[in-house]
């Protein structure tokens, strides 16, 4: 204990001293310039624009005997998946000048990419493991997404804020033992630091935290991550890539792996999941980023015919699958201002319950999986853990009729295939380090899985750098292309600053909470939207409003900011297929708010029934869909984290 304490207080009086060099601050020098709104922009390639750059669908009788030799269209490189790797690695590969093609089976995020804890950090808790243990590994991996935290501020100020979180101290002795983590925390981030550290009295802590049980309350320290919104920078990654030239498509399967004459995958067979056509397509390289489902491709490479092991992820070798719940609870359970971190679990995790877009996210669990699920769910256990553990920090009761919205997440936690026994199960995944593995199979899929949302840029960089050095026709073409992510700003950030909001309000007479909904979603694209509120003023009525006959409205019928002219733009500018591709990772309502995001479902599948000219039977598969996938969110008591597919 003395050697703990005295070393606590070493690295106090370090961090106290690094303060002025880490926590920088921001001033104005009064001669930025104010950029014009953009109002209006060209629309992104349509559909069928994109489709015939795959060439002429196939006939059903060569579906039979498909051949390398029958591609109708060729690329540099085929990326799968459409998670925040994979749009990270297509948006990469495209700035080097390579022709790419992305595809992804469902919507882009509509995986492991929008159920994060929505933190660009890091890991506080993976330091705390990396002193502990000695551990260089992890060490490295808490350094790296610290600097990978700074990028994605930087590059995406729209989506991603600073976020103070308070560690709520009940013990004195606690404060200098977290301060000391939170002083190594900022240090190791550098130059990359967001801002320092400091300690809060009770009274002050009790002031931002109201809710927090007092009863021995010593006070809070608080550090600073980052706070994002992952599905939408999962888009806005899948347009910057497409406004570069790339080729993204979402809703297109991977069917087979074609192989030339030695074996190799050298191209794709895929399969449009709305008409049903079938494209063949060639590359000098496949890329996997399909995260949990990982082990799926590695199959395909694997067999002689190119076609997938049904079996694979029922017993994954390269992927140990680890689900993790949060869920959404209303805006009393936080502070608006400051998250908190429960950093002392009875199983040793840390919890966060943290504000984000208008409401507090609670998480997350950490659960083996015996296979990867293909619709995984939150069960009532783990939401019950999440609420129980809650319980100790907040003084009023904490109810499971509060639960606005519960989702389950896969982490793709990731081991070396090749050093993998037959048959071995993971029965804990708390040990396994949270980086991440670029492996090559013998047959020429190049896999990239592991780490986490943070590092998703320096993931794509590492598997972009790997392919372009292993296949030699991409090696004499690009190898001199060095990658530029680190600095490149995403769609809807170019013209966006923290005022744009104010200026939105002003000039289109909007309220504070519609005008921040818009700027913080859609950055510099925001006002587009709000030019659909002058020509169409019908579309600025809230999405899923009642019907006026026999309803009585309520504050509560217009309490969130999602408008028709809303799910317009996304119609016209961000792929939106599906009905939930809006509802849940386009504008979050199911995020936030499952039952609001049920009563939306008949309405957006109406509008989009007559953009797309669904037919009776459409409109009700869709609708089908999208009421499934909600009720799953919560709503409905799921026993397992694999839902109705079980």
């Amino acid at each position: 204990m003395t050697k703990l304490a005295v070393g606590s207080l070493f690295i106090v009086a370090g961090g106290f001293a690094f303060n002025s060099y880490v926590n920088r601050v921001t001033r104005s020098d009064g001669k930025s310039t104010i950029k014009p709104f953009v109002t209006h922009l060209p629309k992104p390639p349509s559909r069928d624009e994109l489709l015939r750059r795959l060439g002429r669908p196939i006939s059903s009788d060569e579906k039979k005997h498909v051949s390398i030799k029958d591609v109708q269209s060729k690329f540099d490189l085929v990326v799968i998946g459409g998670g925040a790797v994979g749009t990270g690695a297509a948006l990469d590969a495209t700035l080097r000048g390579l022709k790419v093609l992305l595809v992804e089976k469902n919507d882009y995020a509509s995986g492991t990419s929008s159920k994060s804890t929505k933190m660009a950090h890091g890991g506080i808790r993976y330091l705390e493991k990396a002193v502990f243990q000695l551990s260089k590994v992890q060490l490295d991996l808490v350094i790296e997404a610290l600097h990978e935290r700074a990028s994605i501020l930087e590059n995406a100020p729209h989506l991603a804020i600073c976020l103070p979180i308070c560690i709520p101290v009940y013990k004195w002795y606690q404060v200098p033992y977290f301060y000391a983590g939170c002083a190594l925390y900022d240090m190791f981030a550098g130059s990359q630091g967001i801002r320092h550290s400091y300690v809060m009295t009770r009274h002050a802590t009790l002031d931002e935290h109201p809710q927090l049980n007092p009863n021995g309350l010593v006070g809070g320290l608080v550090y600073h991550d980052g706070l994002f919104n992952d599905a939408r920078m999962n888009v806005a990654l899948a347009l910057t890539a497409e406004q570069h030239g790339a080729t993204v498509l979402n809703y297109m399967n991977v069917e087979q792996f074609l192989k030339d004459g030695d074996g190799k995958s050298k191209g794709v067979r895929i399969r449009d999941i709305d008409s049903g056509s079938e494209y063949l397509v060639g590359a000098d390289a496949l890329i996997g980023a399909a995260g949990p489902y990982s082990d799926l491709l590695i199959s395909m490479d694997k067999s002689e015919n190119g076609l997938p092991d049904p079996e694979a992820l029922s017993h994954p070798r390269m992927v140990v699958p680890s689900g993790g719940v949060h869920v959404i609870l209303p805006e009393w359970y936080c502070s608006e201002d400051q998250g908190l971190l429960d950093a002392s679990t009875p199983d040793g995790r840390v919890m966060f319950f943290l504000p984000w877009q208008g409401k507090v996210l609670a998480g997350t669990t950490d659960v083996p999986l015996k296979k990867v699920p293909e619709n995984p769910v939150a069960t009532e256990q783990e939401i019950s853990d999440i609420l129980g553990e809650l319980q100790h920090y907040v003084k009023f009761p904490v109810r499971r009729e509060d639960v606005l919205s519960a989702w389950c997440g896969v982490r793709p936690l990731v081991r070396d295939p090749s050093t993998v026994p037959e048959g071995e199960v993971v029965a804990s995944t708390q040990g396994i380090v949270r980086n991440h593995l670029v492996y090559e199979l013998p047959n020429g899929l190049i896999t990239i899985t592991g780490g986490k949302w943070t590092t998703y840029r320096q993931m794509a960089e590492d598997v972009i750098d790997y392919t372009i050095q292993h296949v030699s026709t991409l090696n004499e073409r690009f190898a001199t292309r060095p990658c530029t992510t680190k600095h490149n700003k995403l769609v809807g950030a170019d013209s966006y600053d923290p005022t744009f909001f104010c200026r939105l309000a002003q000039q289109y007479h909007l309220t504070e909470t519609l005008a921040k909904h818009l700027a913080s979603n859609y950055g510099d694209r925001a006002p587009i939207i709000c030019e659909l509120f002058l020509r169409y003023p019908r579309l600025k009525a809230p999405i899923g409003l009642p019907r006026p006959e026999g309803h009585d409205y309520s504050y509560d019928d217009f309490k969130y900011p999602f408008t028709l002219a809303e799910l317009y733009y996304c119609l016209d500018y961000e792929h939106v297929r599906h009905p939930i591709d809006f509802l849940a990772r386009r504008c979050r309502l199911a995020f936030l708010d499952a039952n609001k995001a049920l009563n939306a479902v008949d309405e957006v599948v109406d509008v989009m029934a007559r953009r797309y000219g669904w037919s009776s039977s459409k409109k009700t598969q869709m609708k089908q869909e999208a009421t499934d996938y909600i009720e799953e969110m919560g709503l409905v008591p799921n026993k397992t984290s694999y839902g109705k597919v079980e």
